[in-house]
Parts: C-alpha cells; structure tokens; sequence
C-alpha cells in the first residue's frame, strides 16, 4: 500500500469537514511530492487530482463561462494570466475545471462510491453531480442519495454552529450546504425531500435566535433562497411569519447595523410584493432607516449623508408622503449647502513629493523646447491601465462588504447623476475609483512638470504654437457647406485658448497679487477637445454622425454623434470588429474620457456645456489637464496601409 492509499484511509477515518479544507489541501501536496521523490509521477498526479477536488468551488450560481474558469455548478479558486515568449497574456485557472474529461469525472465517481468521510464524500459526489460526465450522474437514485447526503452534512454544521461563539464559521457551512441540497431537490424534482428541506429551513428561520450577535445573515439568506423560489415555499409555509421574524431581526439590526436593517427590510418588500399586498409599511420603515443613516454621516462629517437623504426623499415622494416630503426637501438643500462634494485631494508623502520634484528639475535643465513637449505628450503621467484594474479587483477583495454595495455618483449639488447596480456596473465603479485616486496623483506631477518648464523659458506659446504647426492639427481638412467650399485647420481655433493660457501665466507672474482668469481657456479648449476628436474621426474615416427616426414616422433625421460615441468608435476592439483597427492609445482614450465625459471622473464637457462651473471651480489644474489631453491629440499621424488610411502615434 503506498502512502497515497494509505492517506485515503486516513481521510476516511478523520473527523474532517468543510473547516479542514486547508489541512487537506496540504496533507494531500505533501503526499503528492513524497510520491514524485518516489519516482511515481503518475500516482502523484492522481494524488493532486484529489486534492483539486476539494479546491474547486462548487453552488448552483455558477454558470458556464470558460473565460472566467467557471463550468456549470464548478468554478476555479485562483485565476489570473500568464505571459506567453511573445508577450501575450493568456488566461489560468487553478483548478481549470474546463479541462477535466470523461477519465477525471469516473475517476470522481469511483471515489464517491468509496469514501467514507461525509464531508469529502459529498464533495466528490458534487464533482459528479455537476460535471454530468458519467452515466451514473444521470441516475434519480444518486442523486437522491447525493441530495440526503447534504442533506445530513448540513444538519450536522447546524448543530456544531449551536455551540460556537462569536467566530463560530459553521453558520455559513449550514447554509451553503442545505442551498446545496435544496438546489438538487428543486432542480431534479426529488420529493419528499424538497418538502422536507423547505419545511426545515422555516422551522430553522422561525427558531433563530435574533439577539445572538452577528448571526441575523443566516436569517437574510434563507428568507432570500424563499423569494427567490416563492411558488415552491408558498405552498408549504405561512410567508407572514416568515415577514414578521425579519421585521423582528430587522429592529435588532438597527441598533448596530442599520444597512443590515434595510437589507432584512428589502427582502419583506421583495416577499409582499410577489404576494400582491401593498408594501406602503415597509417603505415607510426604510425611509425611517435612511433618514437615521442620514444624520449619522452628518454628526460624522460624511459627505454620504446627502446620498442617504436623497433616498429618504425618493421613498418619500413614492408613498406621496407629504408631510415628509416637504421636510427631506428642506433637510436636503441644507445638506447640499454644507458639503462640498467634488473637494477631494491626495496628499503626496514628503520624501515621494521630493524625489518627483528633483526629478522634474533635472529633466526641465536637461530638455530643450521641443523635448519638453516630447516630455509632456509621453511621460506616464498615470499607471498603466491593467495595473489600475489589477489594483481596483484587489481593493474590491479586501473590502468585500463596500464591494456588493450598490454605488451612487453625486454631482456637487448632491443629485444622484449615476447608479452601479449590476456586478459589471460595480467592477466599473471600483475600477474609476481606482483610477480617480492615480489621476489625482499624476496630475500632481504633471502640474509640476508644466510649472517648472514654463518658469524655465522652455514651454511658452510659441514653442507649443511651432510644435502644433507640424501635427495633423495644421493640415487642411477640405468641407462643403451648401456648396461653399471651404478650407479649415483644426489649430485655428485652438490658438486664441492657448494664447490666453500663456498671457494669464505671465500676468500671474509679472505680478504676485494679480489672479489668472482660466473661465474662458477651460470653457473654449474643453469643448474643442470634442471638435478635435471630431476632426480625427472623419480622418480616418468613422462617420461622426448617426441618423434616426423622428417619433413612429418615417422621416429620417441625422444628428451628431455624442463625445462618449466618439471615444467608443476609436476604441481599439479588432477582435469585434476587424475591419476598423484603429490603434488609438487605449491609455489616451480612457484618459480623455474620465476628464470630458465620465460621471465619475471630471465629467468637464458636461460641467462646460451645461454652465454647472462655479469660478472657484475653473482652476489651473483643469487647464493642465485640457493642455495634455490636446497634446496628446497631436501626436497622431495618418498613415496609409495597403490603400486604407490609418494612424499612427509616432512623434516627427
């Protein structure tokens, strides 16, 4: 017997359950590499085979999506990528459960048939059960067997939970085993076991200790799994005890933690309204629950507090509550009044601070005109944008409680311009957070590096003005209006916002007490962004138009794309459409679009075009800001490639 088979002995004979996961992992890698020192490779690689088992995740929320390592019901635990010789990226996944064949899955089978241990049992019968790779997994009697056998594991998780304290974790063993079993029973119809189970998740509901501190999730969850499969339970259970337990947890919740109030809350509304009856109570209780996180985030100085009372009003204004409505409008405006929304800045560490400014000194002494510009166009202001997305994904696992929150972007005025709601709209949110805390700090270094050139003599207007004259932005673009041929140049209307920048500068400079007017640069240059984009687009070639239908009729209209079309339609995707590759900087791109258009970033074209722009708001940093954007713009060239025009950002 070699110490494989002897440790599957001693897995069947352990104690073992879901909270050992980590101790079986490591007894089966130091198995695995007794074996290959043994000279029995192949024994090793059945040996890791087991030990993947209990790796990889495994509910019914998973759906197939080999991109992301998930099969249905199985899923990865680790994924990443991996850089191939020729620097592409490739995605991992351990265990890759899209790679398992008709071998692994019998092999998973024998297994099940064999052990002993119930925990690890069910774990190979759920490799089975969902892999539906075997003839056997097909069989109502496994299943059945399967379903009872999780069935039993979570009884036993319960009662353990029971004697735990505070850090007792076999709560959550309870329930993602019994969703496990109900998910079999409901999916392959398996009766009486589906009453059974429903019947005992009410009684568990019904029987929940509401005071025992921080275990009301299990009360959320199994209410949850009951709206969900409303028609099941309805026919089983008395749904107004099931409202009445979470109102009952709902008020302990409130005590400490109020958003697990109006979590518990939500799901009552959810139940009323599949049973049809008004939910006029409940919304009034959440509304209550807002208005109480409302004044918390005010006596805390939390800027939040306008978001909360925002909600409050909304909820309000749903239950035509008038009394209340005029008294959140009243407490609303104050807040708005009192918070200064859009203030936000990161203050760099002293010894960065000086490192950067040394840095900025030696490359202004070392640079001549035109390498300053060079400079400014291609310095990495920002980290790249797969380091941003790497770091918002990690930021997102370490605060996982913020990261299952919806997300609200507030205007300064406290009125709620964007929702993340989806999963996707969430990685979204991270991800321009993420983004919005790089942009603060390189742009930091970049209003440096512009300050230190300017008071050098090394970037004035007429070095940017002879440095535009060579770019794209002084080539003739050919228009006929009505028949009236015309000759434009996209630089002649950049020059007179560019000029005033350097004349405010040295006006500033020539005399300490006199302060720049930026209004008219940032108002002229942000909206000639979107001209210049405009330009670019026709240039090579996208339609920088749409057309449309006026109402039900048939008349066609045509109107002028959006700058956030534009910014989509120069966006590098050759694999959806292949023939349109434009090589725009991806870099650039998302650039520009956090400063013009993104809601949760700058969102300046808005602020510009809708005059939402106090004077204290025009400020020198958006001038810096709008200056690169153009730069950046210029370094683009029109190349022809096999009869096609194309760009390129090579810089003459």
């Amino acid at each position: 017997m070699n110490s494989f088979e002897q440790y599957l002995m001693k897995l069947d004979e352990s104690p073992y359950d879901f909270r050992d996961v980590h101790i079986i992992n490591k007894e089966f890698q130091e198995i695995s590499a007794q074996l290959m020192q043994e000279g029995k490779p192949d024994i090793a690689s059945l040996c890791d085979l087991d030990r993947q088992v209990f790796s990889v995740q495994k509910s019914f929320d998973y759906k197939l999506a080999f991109e992301d390592g998930k099969i249905n019901g199985l899923s990865c635990q680790i994924s990443g990528t991996q850089t191939l010789e020729d620097g592409s990226l490739i995605p991992v996944h351990w265990p890759d459960v899209a790679k398992y064949n008709l071998q692994d899955f019998e092999y998973f089978e024998k297994r099940y048939n064999e052990c002993k241990n119930l925990f690890a049992k069910t774990e190979y019968g759920l490799m089975v059960y969902f892999g539906a790779k075997t003839k056997y997994s097909k069989h109502q009697v496994f299943k059945k067997q399967l379903c009872n056998e999780l069935f039993g594991l979570s009884k036993e998780y319960y009662s353990k939970a029971e004697k735990g304290g505070d850090k007792n974790f076999y709560r959550m063993d309870f329930y993602h085993t019994v969703r496990l079993a109900f998910g079999i029973a409901e999916q392959e119809q398996i009766d009486p076991e589906l009453s059974v189970i429903i019947q005992y998740l009410f009684e568990i509901h019904q029987n929940w200790d509401t005071t025992k501190e921080g275990t009301l999730r299990i009360l959320l969850d199994i209410s949850a799994l009951m709206s969900e499969y409303f028609g099941l339970f309805n026919k089983r259970i008395d749904f107004q005890k099931v409202l009445d337990k979470n109102l009952e947890g709902a008020k302990e919740l409130e005590k400490t933690y109020i958003w697990g109030a109006i979590y518990a809350v939500d799901r009552n509304i959810n139940i009323e309204q599949k049973r049809g009856i008004a939910v006029h109570e409940f919304l009034k209780y959440k509304a209550q629950l807002y208005e109480k996180l409302a004044i918390e985030a005010e006596n805390n100085g939390n800027k939040a507090c306008v978001s909360f009372a925002e909600d409050t009003l909304r909820i309000y204004q749903q239950l035509c509550d008038s009394d209340n409505i005029d008294r959140l409008q009243k407490y609303y405006s104050e807040l708005r009044g009192k918070f200064h929304l859009t203030e936000f800045r990161q203050t760099l560490p002293k010894e960065y601070a000086e490192g950067i400014s040394r840095r900025i000194k030696t490359t202004v002494e070392e640079s001549n005109e035109a390498e300053i510009i060079y400079h400014f166009i291609n310095t990495p202001w920002f980290d790249k944008i797969d380091v941003i997305r790497e770091r918002s994904i990690e930021s997102s696992k370490q605060t996982v409680l913020l990261s299952m929150l919806s997300t609200s972007i507030l205007d300064k005025f406290g009125n709620t311009v964007d929702v993340f709601n989806t999963e996707e709209e969430k990685e979204k949110s991270n991800f321009w957070s993420a983004y919005s805390y790089n942009f603060q700090i390189g742009t930091q270094t970049m209003n440096r590096f512009f300050v230190e050139a300017y008071k050098a003599g090394k970037l004035n207007c007429n070095s940017v003005l002879a440095y535009l004259e060579k770019t794209w932005f002084n080539e003739v673009i050919e228009r006929n209006y009505h028949g009236r041929k015309v000759d434009i140049k996209p630089i002649d209307t950049l020059k007179p916002g560019l000029k005033r920048i350097f004349e405010e500068l040295d006006k500033s400079y020539a005399d300490n007490e006199y302060q720049a007017d930026f209004v008219m640069v940032i108002d002229s240059l942000a909206l000639k962004v979107e001209g210049l984009l405009r330009y670019f687009c026709e240039r090579i070639g996208i339609a920088t138009f749409k057309t449309r239908l006026k109402g039900k009729g048939s008349e066609k209209l045509v109107m002028e794309k959006l700058l956030d079309d534009l910014l989509a339609d120069i966006a590098n995707q050759p694999l959806l459409r292949p023939d349109q590759i434009t090589n725009f900087d991806e870099e650039d791109r998302v650039f520009i679009k956090y400063v013009m258009i993104e809601k949760a970033g700058l969102n300046l074209r808005n602020a510009v075009a809708h005059s939402l722009m106090d004077i204290f708001e025009y400020s020198f940093e958006h001038v810096v800001v709008i200056f690169c954007i153009i730069m950046k713009l210029s370094k683009y060239k029109i190349v022809e490639v096999k009869g096609e025009k194309h760009h390129d950002h090579s810089i003459k």
